[in-house]
């Protein structure tokens, strides 16, 4: 229905953005990585789109390319894993590494996913392993490898993406948090930590 929303930075949030495109400020859930790479407020930006209409709510998800999109589709496809843990997964994984490890049937890669265990893992290795491969030789979808993951943009982890912009909505730049982060990141690496104490940190370091 909505395929491509193309307007104006208004606000970013971890895992989400506003978009003006005129009268209107569209409100659209993406995946931790996509809000991350966001241009500031008041820059352009094109997200490919897809409207989603359940019984109790609409939801408007975009993602950064066409492919980031498909595999959105595909995993939400496979029982158990719903829009919510397909947006996360995607904000911690390449498309092209995700594909790569379903077709692997690499149980182990897919767990370290956020919301996907080993029960949902195996189901979506066994739902999406054929269709993956199919795409796959006719060029469709590129399959990466854990190794080949410099060859394209690094996700961030979850936490990491969310103190980057939460440090942003504060007021600093994108270099100067993520180096806070990175710092604080370090700092922690020893102790469990969730975004708040990433946050807390990264402020002692700036």
């Amino acid at each position: 229905m909505i395929e491509f929303v193309r307007g104006k930075v208004h606000a970013r949030e971890p895992g989400k953005l506003v978009i003006d495109i005129g009268p209107l400020g569209l409100a659209i859930d993406v995946p931790t990585s996509v809000a991350l790479q966001a241009p500031p407020p008041g820059e352009s930006i094109t997200l490919q789109t897809h409207f989603l209409v359940r019984e109790d709510a609409m939801q408007l998800v975009g993602f950064a390319t066409d492919l980031q999109k498909r595999m959105f589709l595909a995993l939400t496809s496979v029982s158990g894993i719903g829009p919510k843990v397909a947006l996360k997964a995607l904000g911690e994984i390449e498309p092209g590494e995700l594909a790569g490890a379903i077709v692997r049937g690499d149980i182990a890669r897919l767990t370290k996913l956020p919301g996907i265990g080993k029960k949902t893992a195996e189901v979506l290795v066994a739902h999406l392993r054929d269709a993956m491969g199919k795409s796959a030789k006719s060029g469709a979808i590129p399959l990466l490898t854990p190794s080949q993951r410099g060859t394209a943009t690094a996700a961030p982890s979850s936490a990491n993406g969310d103190a980057i912009l939460a440090l942003q909505a504060l007021g600093l730049d994108a270099v100067r948090a993520a180096n806070s982060v990175a710092k604080a990141e370090e700092a922690l690496k020893d102790t469990p930590f969730d975004t708040s104490r990433l946050v807390s940190e990264a402020l002692k370091r700036i």
